[in-house]
């Protein structure tokens, strides 16, 4: 599940950086459901996996976590999307262009850049003894503090969610066995897509355009961001999160602003790359493939809540 188009079916992590910084909250009753076949565009499009439809599941799953948090005794705030994008980024409903253009994919660069309106809920955890922290998480996730709904919108895999996580989840989306079912069956439509011969003829010419463009051979666009992952975690080995508090103690900042500058330059290089070479073939391909996917699948998509 992703919004981010033909860019999403080679990239995920843009998409999930974008997702983790609009874990939201927010008033207002459920959106009239639609069936599948009242609306236009991609299936992506008509399930509501864009951004607005992804916020507004998340502020569902948000507002219920806080609530079955309550009902155990704890307090859990709601996340603010607009707090947390302007904390993260400066600027409120930035756009795709606008954070790619300053921010790449977001791997090192909104690393140092949190504050207490990127995470509400630090102040009560880190205000919380040992046993009452323990108790907090397993209400909270089951136990398993990385098991979050940040980390399964990112992997696709929401069979690990535990407590009120999984609970809020379940009863936004209709059910996580739901939507891990539907997220295999859109990779699978993906790598159909991946592996039509005008597809990899694109890849191809992409590979070619990004040589031309760095100087150095990428298989697709994954492994640019694998290399810049690999260079982050030798400057910043601690396991960190999107726009984390920048850890104390010493760690190389130049070393760090220069892989930061890296980021956005090769990043903006592959979206040119990609929108001369990929886009105009996946358009057709991605059109003819969808075709065949809603005859295959008719009885899920009608199962599906659209997000909204």
């Amino acid at each position: 599940m992703n919004s981010q188009g033909g860019r999403a079916l080679r990239s995920g992590w843009l998409t999930a950086t974008l997702i983790g910084v609009v874990l939201l909250a927010g008033c207002g009753s459920d959106p009239p459901e639609k069936k599948t076949s009242e609306v236009g565009g991609s299936i992506e499009d008509q399930l509501g996996f864009t951004r607005k439809g992804i916020t507004a599941a998340q502020a569902k799953v948000e507002n219920r976590i806080a609530a079955c948090m309550k009902e155990q005794g704890f307090e859990y705030i709601p996340a603010d999307p607009v707090a947390q994008q302007a904390a993260l980024t400066g600027k409120p409903n930035m756009s795709d262009t606008e954070f790619e253009a300053q921010f790449g994919y977001g791997i090192s660069t909104l690393y140092g850049r949190g504050n207490p309106q990127s995470d509400p809920n630090e102040r009560i955890r880190s205000s919380l003894s040992g046993p009452d922290k323990t108790a907090y998480e397993e209400a909270l996730t089951g136990g398993n503090p990385d098991q979050t709904f940040f980390a399964a919108v990112d992997t696709g895999d929401f069979s690990e969610l535990g407590g009120c996580t999984k609970t809020a989840t379940d009863a936004a989306f209709g059910g996580t066995e739901l939507l891990t079912t539907l997220q295999r069956k859109l990779d699978e439509l993906d790598d159909s897509i991946l592996a039509d011969q005008r597809m990899v003829r694109a890849n191809e010419a992409w590979t070619d355009c990004m040589r031309s463009e760095t100087g150095s051979s990428y298989e697709d666009a994954e492994a640019i961001e694998d290399e810049i992952k690999t260079a982050f975690a030798k400057i910043i080995p601690e396991p960190v999160t999107p726009g984390q508090v920048a850890v104390e103690g010493n760690y190389d900042k130049p070393a760090l602003a220069a892989l930061q500058r890296k980021e956005v330059d090769i990043a903006n290089k592959d979206l040119a790359c990609e929108k001369k070479h990929i886009t105009p073939v996946e358009d057709v391909v991605r059109k003819q493939k969808e075709s065949a996917f809603r005859d295959q699948n008719a009885t899920l998509l009608s199962t599906v809540k659209p997000l909204g």
